[in-house]
């Protein structure tokens, strides 16, 4: 028995990090799930390890900026399965440090659209299904401790991922009603690919690595516990929480 037996589930940018281990992890605890992303050749490597563990999951290529696309998602994943119960919002991109003066309007373009638009998007459309269904369902945010702080020479980055968390608050509030539970997790610093060439022993990340109180970064692999729990029927109260997985980064 696995704790979403039955269960269908959606999950974006679901080719690497933290997306790719998510969607193994909710179809090894039963759920049928369908990845999205914009490369093909990196979802069939997902899909290729679902179906290793006996899971079942899809790859539907789409850019979650794109209303179209977006919708289309939700329409490929109710033909593919039948329903929509679960959706973890992960796709997401950073564009890079600087000074906010020095930073550019096309960074910002790049960033919302990215990061907040398709936020938005996806909770629209995610949540116009879970309503036709006759409502019911858990989303799961992928916010940032960035949502909650801010570090230097990223103000696009702490901006946008302090509106995921505006937007799932809001989102909450408005479809508690419905039983519609919408969440983030907050992880920290994680060695994803968009984390590439961070090395926490050097002497240039020594200030950031001593406001981590457990005095290391995680992996993908350990933040995958508190999604499926967030995903699964264990949380029916949680509405609105943003939950920190960041070696105590944030509690100081």
């Amino acid at each position: 028995m696995g704790l979403l037996d039955g269960k269908v589930a959606i999950v974006t940018g679901g080719g690497s990090g933290i997306g790719q281990a998510v969607a193994v992890a909710f179809a090894e605890h039963g759920a049928k799930v369908m990845l999205c992303g914009r490369r093909p050749e990196a979802g069939a490597e997902t899909v290729e390890m679902i179906r290793k563990i006996g899971g079942t999951g899809q790859f539907f290529k789409a850019d979650v900026s794109k209303a179209a696309e977006v919708e289309a998602l939700g329409a490929a994943t109710v033909a593919a399965y039948g329903k929509l119960d679960v959706a973890f919002n992960n796709a997401g991109i950073f564009d890079g440090f600087g000074l906010l003066a020095d930073l550019t309007e096309e960074a910002y373009d790049n960033s919302f659209d990215s990061n907040v638009r398709s936020m938005f998007l996806c909770l629209k459309y995610q949540i116009r299904q879970m309503l036709a269904q006759g409502g019911g369902g858990s989303i799961i945010n992928n916010a940032s401790a960035q949502s909650h702080l801010a570090l230097g020479y990223s103000a696009h980055y702490t901006a946008c991922k302090h509106a995921i968390l505006g937007y799932t608050r809001a989102a909450a509030v408005d479809y508690a009603r419905q039983n519609i539970r919408v969440n983030a997790i907050s992880p920290g610093v994680t060695l994803t690919p968009m984390m590439a060439g961070f090395d926490p022993d050097a002497p240039e990340n020594a200030t950031l690595m001593a406001r981590i109180p457990a005095g290391r970064v995680a992996t993908p692999d350990e933040l995958v516990g508190t999604v499926v729990f967030m995903a699964s029927d264990m949380s029916p109260y949680l509405h609105g929480a943003s939950i920190a997985v960041d070696g105590a980064w944030t509690a100081h």
